[in-house]
């Protein structure tokens, strides 16, 4: 059943009165995710942010469990202010697997997505764009694609409830949030 999707400006009216006073997140991450290099690491221990950082894959071990709430993915349906409600009154969170691109496939087969009654997949819109210096040796670097610190920050503002506190130790936080000034704006928020 496709989804109906509501207007910008009437987006904008239903997340004012659906915004959450805060989004909570979980982080499902690769065991290959470079703690040295991971912006989520450095959030471990902040209030509404839980961090399952998955061990080495085992013969016959069984699926991870997601819960109900936001599943943030490529290519799905673009995350809108009215998706506020789907988190409701703390009956979600916003999910996000913390991988290279090319540990994403791997580490999404270690999931189960079917035991969450009420997962909603969506994509950030791709006008945000990075601040973290990629370059693989190995594999081309997406086009695309924000750090997941990043990720997490620009669903906040899009969702009504901007948690500037998870870009506090990312050092690439003035640069991201000059590059995407803008689109901040179009969602209502703007750095004092």
């Amino acid at each position: 059943m496709e989804e109906t999707r509501s207007s910008s400006g009437e987006e904008k009216k239903l997340a004012a009165d659906t915004a959450p006073t805060r989004v909570d997140f979980l982080v499902i991450q690769d065991y290959k995710e470079n703690r040295r290099k991971c912006t989520v690491h450095p959030l471990a221990g902040t209030e509404g942010l839980e961090i399952l950082r998955l061990g080495m894959p085992r013969p016959g071990e069984e699926l991870v469990e997601i819960p109900s709430g936001i599943l943030l993915e490529v290519a799905a349906p673009e995350l809108v202010p009215a998706d506020a409600e789907l988190l409701g009154d703390g009956g979600g969170r916003l999910i996000l697997l913390d991988a290279t691109w090319v540990r994403l496939a791997p580490l999404g087969r270690r999931l189960c997505f079917e035991s969450a009654p009420e997962l909603h997949r969506r994509s950030l819109p791709g006008d945000f764009r990075t601040a973290y210096p990629r370059h693989s040796k190995l594999f081309e670097d997406p086009g695309g694609g924000l750090a997941s610190v990043e990720a997490m920050f620009a669903s906040t503002v899009i969702l009504g409830a901007p948690r500037r506190e998870l870009l506090r130790e990312y050092r690439w936080a003035p640069d991201f949030l000059e590059l995407n000034r803008e689109a901040f704006i179009r969602y209502g928020w703007e750095e004092s």
